[in-house]
């Protein structure tokens, strides 16, 4: 019974220790420079254009890790925008991740109101990704959400400044699009990230952006630029992807009865922190700027969080809180 014991324990220590946290990164890129919102680029086709906003879903996310094991992870669902798009995918006991699948789109089980698991969208939490969204990214029941809405404004007049306004609204319950792909981890101590660029000039190739107006539905160029995910390689590995971070910790923290404080190490700059629920979902995303930055914990419902703090050296440290 002892040596029952003792094993038992040595099993959930080891496990314990085995356990990482785990990011997908999904940095926007436009002609592999940075992308951002309102900023003049050159799309593929040499139209200037501008691009006011740019979200999607992703769901589904497979890991297949560690000598031909699968994991599937609870949290089915994300909202990703140019923003929001380091992703939290759980503290799981994953040592090495050899490839991951996911869907960009809404799938059918949420989709439209056949599906088994759907459900009136004012029931969702405001948190929740399939809540109402600024842009709008649904289309009622009968046709179901948008798997990707993009707008902005593209040269209609060759004259090198975007004027013509599009919108594109993609939805569509069989367009859903599967991508797989190789995995270079990026990994410490207690973290894994996995890091790719999602090229968005690549997602729009082919499109008529100085000339479609509100393109709105579910065929024609609207398929096609769902279909743009896989033919045209939207989302590949970042260069960096095989860098190992070190293990030198970034910040320091430390935690009240309303907030939790952290300051850079050795004056390091914060650039921004973020807080996940338990599940993966971002509830905070502050962009910092400074050595020390406060998380109101007011904001938080009781429970267990993780933190993810950048500086502006372009690292990262993650970290967990508990709010009575």
């Amino acid at each position: 019974m002892r040596i029952l014991f003792l094993t038992t324990i040595l099993a959930t220590t080891f496990l314990s220790w085995s356990q990482k946290n785990i990011f997908l990164n999904l940095d926007p890129v436009f002609a592999n420079q940075p992308f951002v919102l309102n900023q003049n680029f050159t799309g593929n086709d040499g139209v200037a254009v501008r691009i006011e906003h740019f979200n999607y879903y992703l769901s589904d996310v497979k890991l297949f890790h560690d000598n031909g094991q699968q994991t599937n992870l609870p949290t089915d669902i994300w909202l990703v925008t140019p923003v929001q798009n380091s992703l939290y995918l759980g503290y799981l006991p994953i040592q090495q991740i050899d490839s991951i699948q996911f869907t960009i789109g809404v799938p059918k089980r949420y989709n439209i109101q056949a599906g088994a698991l759907a459900q009136d969208i004012s029931t969702y939490p405001d948190s929740h990704p399939l809540s109402f969204q600024s842009p709008s990214m649904y289309w009622g029941w009968s046709f179901g959400y948008m798997h990707m809405i993009a707008g902005g404004k593209a040269d209609s007049n060759n004259d090198g400044v975007p004027n013509a306004y599009f919108e594109l609204h993609n939805f569509g319950n069989n367009n859903q699009q599967d991508v797989s792909l190789p995995v270079v981890q990026t990994t410490s101590a207690h973290q894994i990230d996995l890091h790719y660029n999602c090229h968005i000039d690549r997602w729009f190739n082919q499109m008529p952006l100085s000339s479609v107006g509100v393109l709105h539905g579910e065929s024609g160029l609207n398929l096609n630029v769902l279909q743009n995910v896989n033919t045209q390689n939207v989302f590949t590995l970042d260069q960096s992807a095989n860098l190992q971070e070190t293990e030198n910790n970034l910040v320091s923290w430390k935690q009240s009865t309303t907030e939790v404080m952290i300051h850079g190490v050795q004056n390091q700059v914060i650039e921004r922190y973020q807080v996940y629920s338990n599940t993966g979902q971002t509830l905070l995303d502050e962009q910092v700027q400074n050595i020390a930055a406060n998380i109101p914990l007011d904001r938080l419902s009781s429970g267990m969080y993780l933190v993810s703090v950048q500086t502006t050296k372009g690292q990262c440290q993650s970290f967990r809180i508990v709010k009575p």
